[in-house]
């Protein structure tokens, strides 16, 4: 099948192509408006309370109206309930810990050390982000408490006062979330793929009327495909959905994207569509409403063949593609965690730990910087005496838990933000507006226009959204820390360094001493995948024992840890500079196009190796099996081709040409798997011809 190129490459200057971005990451959405609402009301109520009842280090409070899952209340009430259990086990942690080795400087500097590394392995681990965030948030105010003089009693006072503030701003939030629930139900993820959903169906209803498509279509079509799907990503990211719902709803996530992009390609490419293009429009329009149908009712859509009329345009044709994988992804993709029958002992519906927590080796990695850049922090306001830079290590923390990916970007986004909230805001509105406010009204009214700000940029795309938490942070750090109005210029100046100097450790550790590129880290860690999958795949072939399930659980949590980290890295090509910067972009086009058809393999492939373990009523022909068997291992050469090609490309290595073998449909006579196993492999193989026809189409880092 032809694939069609699109030509997507953003060859604008930085300075050019970032006022663009921050227009469309700011410009408002359907639903960005009640988002913020909510978190400020929570913010500012929680604010209120601290202030009122007078608990101090108070700023994590209303932190966590920025933190907590908001995708549905059942969601939200978990996220509240996993907080309290990891505020339940920092109390018992710090208390005991702190008592036993913190008494001499030797025993506390190792102790420091250890409660560092322990608390960003468990953020690089904790399949529970809200667990993570509050043991990250919470363990490194508590650890800084220690570090002040005084008595044990006092010390153990303090950080239960650390303890309360967030669990104030928990419940805050989850009865704020309450209140809202009971007169507006919805699910966000499945409104913004219902709002993106729509607007392509308005821009087809258009196209197979053959009418001109209004400007208000136009616009929003445009500002989706600027923002992007990182929102939903991050929803994903923090949901408690069960683990196959949220593997679906990341590739349905992903096609949407694509199909996004796609569309908003096609409008100012082509304004008006040939009758064989109008005929083909009329039937995606079917086949979005029965989608959006099913996204609410939990049903299967019907599965439809890909019919695209001789002549169609290209880039319909390659949305047509997208929308006809979304049905498959939805129906059919049976839980892999049907394997589970075959285990010798249960496992945990929900895991506490990633399954590969102690054996890959990137934990480790990422515990040690976490903990090398935390105790850089440490010794340096040790040393100086200084103890108003302990907000350096939590920063280091709340830098951990983002999800952005380039060291350009967080750079930007980390000063960025520390600038804005601690200085600009923090300390401008000690000079100009505290000495004139006398009242808790003026100070809320203060309190919820910086808020205001910070979560409007917090619901942005993950591309943004983390300078806006940035500008809360030290902004709370600086004025919610004490429960009276600060005015002492020299606290402020000590916090708003405190996080400046936290942002330059994680710079200097992670981006300094281990640089990598973006673009190099995107396609690397999409390479790996291909390897990955390539391994899934040639599980099929084998007999599924204890042992190969405990693989496949592995292989899954590696894949869509690569997934995210492909998305997170994408998103912060553009961040970077220099002559390669076009190059850049056209590959960071084409991965991500690539991706949203890899996600659908991966769905489709779990589906097959399910079904081949489980549904088969009767033992399919030995012919069959060989045909099975064969294709196996003719998807698995071409993954690891493309694989091997991606890599040559990437660490521009002159290397024979390589050959990507083409999987070839099969096909067979066999009752019992002829619309199965045999219907799922030959999809399988559409799919990857297609991945391989566009990766040899052109080089990876050729400007389209």
């Amino acid at each position: 099948m032809a694939t069609a190129t699109v030509s997507r490459t953003d060859t604008r200057t930085f300075t050019a192509w970032f006022a663009d971005f921050l227009k469309s990451e700011l410009a408002p959405y359907p639903g960005r408006t009640i988002m913020v609402g909510r978190m400020v009301i929570a913010a500012t109520i929680t604010m209120i309370l601290i202030m009122t009842f007078r608990i101090p280090g108070g700023a994590t409070g209303p932190l966590y109206a920025f933190l907590i899952s908001r995708e549905n209340l059942g969601s939200t009430a978990k996220s509240s309930f996993y907080l309290l259990i990891a505020l339940a086990l920092t109390t018992v942690f710090v208390p005991i810990g702190a008592r036993m080795f913190a008494s001499t400087p030797e025993t506390h500097f190792f102790w420091e050390a250890a409660s560092l590394f322990l608390i960003f392995f468990l953020i690089r681990t904790l399949t529970n982000y809200t667990i993570a965030s509050a043991i990250g948030l919470i363990g490194t105010s508590a650890i800084a408490t220690w570090y002040l003089t005084g008595p044990a009693e006092l010390n153990v006072e303090r950080t239960l006062w650390q303890i309360l503030s967030p669990a104030v701003g928990a419940a805050v939030t989850i009865v704020v979330e309450a209140v809202f629930h009971a007169f507006h139900r919805e699910d966000e993820l499945i409104t913004g793929l219902r709002v993106r959903l729509d607007a392509m169906q308005q821009l087809l209803i258009c196209y197979s009327a053959r009418v001109s498509v209004s400007s208000e279509v136009e616009r929003e079509l445009t500002q989706y495909a600027m923002v992007g799907v990182g929102g939903l990503r991050r929803q994903l990211t923090r949901s408690n959905y069960q683990p196959l719902y949220r593997a679906q709803m990341q590739a349905v996530v992903s096609l949407v994207g694509r199909s996004i992009d796609f569309a908003a390609a096609l409008i100012h490419a082509h304004p008006q569509i040939s009758a064989a293009d109008s005929q083909l429009a009329s039937s995606l329009v079917q086949q979005l409403a029965e989608i959006q149908k099913c996204l609410f009712t939990h049903c299967s859509p019907s599965l439809t063949e890909v019919t695209t009329p001789s002549g169609a345009t290209s880039l319909l044709r390659e949305m047509e593609q997208m929308v006809a994988l979304i049905p498959r992804v939805i129906e059919g993709t049976a839980s892999i965690e049907s394997f589970r029958i075959l285990a010798h002992e249960p496992v945990s519906e929900t895991p506490v730990l990633v399954r590969d927590a102690f054996t890959n080796p990137e934990h480790l990695r990422f515990a040690l910087s976490g903990c090398v850049a935390g105790m850089l922090c440490y010794i340096l306001y040790v040393s100086l005496a200084w103890p108003g830079l302990s907000t350096s290590v939590t920063t280091c923390v709340l830098t951990a838990l983002s999800t952005v990916g380039a060291s350009r970007q967080k750079q930007i986004l980390r000063i960025a933000g520390a600038v804005i909230g601690g200085f600009i805001f923090g300390l401008g509105a000690q000079i100009f507006i505290l000495p004139y406010i006398d009242s808790i009204t003026g100070f809320t009214l203060l309190f919820a226009g910086v808020s205001i700000v910070a979560a409007w940029i917090g619901t942005a795309s993950a591309r943004l959204s983390y300078c806006g938490l940035q500008i809360a942070l030290a902004f709370y750090l600086i004025h919610v820390n004490d429960f009276t109005i600060q005015l002492s210029l020299s606290i402020a100046r000590d916090r708003a360094l405190g996080v400046l100097l936290g942002i330059a450790m994680m710079w200097l550790v992670f981006d300094r001493l281990q640089p990598t590129s973006a673009t190099g880290e995107m396609v690397g860690t999409f390479s790996k995948n291909l390897r990955l999958l390539a391994a899934l795949t040639l599980l099929n072939a084998r007999e599924h024992s204890a042992a190969s399930i405990i693989t496949i659980r592995g292989l899954r949590d590696r894949i869509a840890t690569n997934f995210a980290t492909v998305n997170a890295q994408a998103d912060g090509v553009p961040f970077e500079l220099g002559a390669l910067r076009s190059q850049h972009m056209a590959a960071r086009d084409r991965i991500r196009r690539w991706q949203a058809m890899l996600r659908t393999f991966y769905m489709l492939e779990l589906a097959l190796l399910q079904y081949r373990a489980f549904a088969t009523a009767e033992k399919p022909s030995e012919e069959t099996v060989a045909w099975l068997e064969d294709f196996d291992q003719s998807t698995a050469r071409a993954l690891v081709q493309m694989a091997d090609y991606l890599d040559m490309q990437n660490s521009q290595e002159i290397r024979p040409h390589l050959e990507i073998e083409r999987p070839t449909p099969i096909s067979g006579h066999d009752t019992a798997v002829r619309n199965s196993s045999l219907s799922m492999a030959n999809e399988l193989a559409s799919i990857l011809a297609r991945l391989r026809d566009e990766m040899l189409a052109t080089p990876l880092f050729a400007p389209e």
